[in-house]
């Protein structure tokens, strides 16, 4: 029997044993950008790891230190983790402050937290790190008056996810956890394949790959031009500008999109600017080597504004529009098939006979798309005729950096028509 397990269980057994230290780790991994913003946004930092620590009781002025890691105090509650006698598995119910409704904007940020891992850990108070016994006017050796620190001396940890908040208050939102087996959403197998679906995550540099500039918000609304909030007045002459994002000042895609600074487009904590109507950024989350979890989030600037600090894109839409992927054949289409370089639909669009062509035959019962009428234009006349016509969006153009091939990515969905590959 090891030492640890030894003076573990001489607490167990013992008449009159220590003080029963409870302390809590949420692993927020999966959102992590999200409490990064709260540096940004009230100043309250956190910590730099994807996992938060803490406890519900604090060392004089300092945190509680275990194992090498510190446990912030936070006023929490913890209730319900007793095993029930009816074999039923338990749902702890865990009670976090939110003074002032800050955590709320978090929460409602990130899907209430939903199955983010919560682990409880208990250890003794004579197995407590020295650390917490630093500098002590009654303790000068620094060490722990209650006994020998020792790391692996503790009770076995509890695991458990959230499943769901269960109440919100100004003062405080609680949580329901579960263990592993009741998890909702689980799924077996992990990953369901569906013929009108992608299930890969936009931008992540494992499946998607899409490196371009922003092209639509999740409800279709472009985000390459005509995004405006309330379009502006660019010059003495009255002309308003609707919203464009110019390729050419990020034409590496989407390495040459900045990350967004709360200081602005100067990045000066001096002279704090804000952000002008097109800018487009990005927020990477740090702290994880998953390339799921470090995919980075783009947004088109829609409203010109002097101080970047008060609109964050994560919360403020009036402000900001974030580029996302509708998962579908057409999204996957818009970003990673050029074709054969031409885009028909601005042919149509910059000849006004081909305009007035095209909507006659619409109007005559002709459903094919303006790209598909333009490219049977374009094959059949129009370049016999000496047209003009204009290369692909330029927005494709940096869909994917050291592209191999053109068309979709796959060649299409499982069960769809494949698309060509080059």
């Amino acid at each position: 029997m090891s030492k640890a397990i030894s003076n573990l269980n001489k607490q167990l057994a013992s008449l009159n044993p220590d003080v029963v230290i409870d302390l809590y780790e949420i692993d927020f991994s999966n959102i992590q950008h999200s409490f990064e913003m709260l540096k940004d946004l009230e100043g309250v930092n956190i910590g730099s790891e994807p996992i938060y620590r803490f406890c519900g009781m604090i060392n004089g002025t300092n945190p509680i230190y275990w194992q090498g890691y510190a446990y912030q105090p936070l006023p929490i509650k913890a209730e319900e983790f007793e095993a029930r006698a009816d074999g039923r598995l338990p749902r702890p119910k865990l009670t976090i402050a939110n003074p002032e409704g800050l955590l709320s904007n978090i929460v409602h940020s990130n899907d209430d937290f939903a199955n983010c891992k919560v682990t409880r850990k208990r250890t003794y108070a004579r197995f407590l790190d020295d650390d917490n016994f630093q500098n002590r006017n009654l303790n000068e050796k620094g060490k722990n008056p209650f006994g020998e620190s020792d790391p692996d001396s503790h009770l076995p940890d509890d695991v458990y996810f959230i499943n769901k908040k269960t109440e919100e208050t100004k003062d405080h939102i609680q949580f329901e956890l579960v263990s592993a087996l009741e998890l909702e959403e689980s799924r077996v197998p992990a990953r369901v394949v569906l013929s009108n679906y992608c299930n890969w995550t936009y931008r992540c540099s494992v499946g998607c790959g899409y490196k371009g500039l922003a092209i639509e918000t999740i409800d279709s609304k472009d985000l390459t031009k005509g995004f405006a909030k309330n379009a502006e007045i660019t010059d003495t002459q009255g002309v308003y500008d609707l919203g464009y994002v110019d390729p050419d000042v990020y034409s590496r895609g989407l390495l040459d999109i900045p990350e967004w600074n709360r200081n602005g487009k100067s990045k000066n904590a001096e002279s704090p600017d804000g952000y002008n109507l097109g800018d487009t950024v990005k927020i990477t989350p740090r702290n994880s080597n998953n390339p799921y979890k470090s995919t980075p989030h783009v947004f088109v600037c829609v409203q010109t504004h002097s101080l970047a600090s008060q609109h964050h894109p994560f919360f403020d839409k009036e402000y900001w529009l974030k580029d996302e992927c509708q998962k579908s054949i057409e999204a996957c289409k818009k970003r990673f098939d050029p074709g054969d370089g031409h885009d028909y639909e601005q042919y149509v669009d910059d000849h006004a006979d081909l305009i007035n062509a095209y909507n006659n035959q619409v109007a005559d019962g002709d459903t094919r798309t303006k790209e598909d009428w333009g490219r049977d234009h374009w094959l059949s006349s129009g370049q016999n005729e000496n047209r003009i016509i204009k290369s692909i969006n330029p927005f494709l153009k940096h869909s994917k950096i050291e592209r191999t091939h053109r068309g979709i990515r796959f060649g299409g969905f499982p069960g769809t028509e494949r698309y060509p590959v080059e």
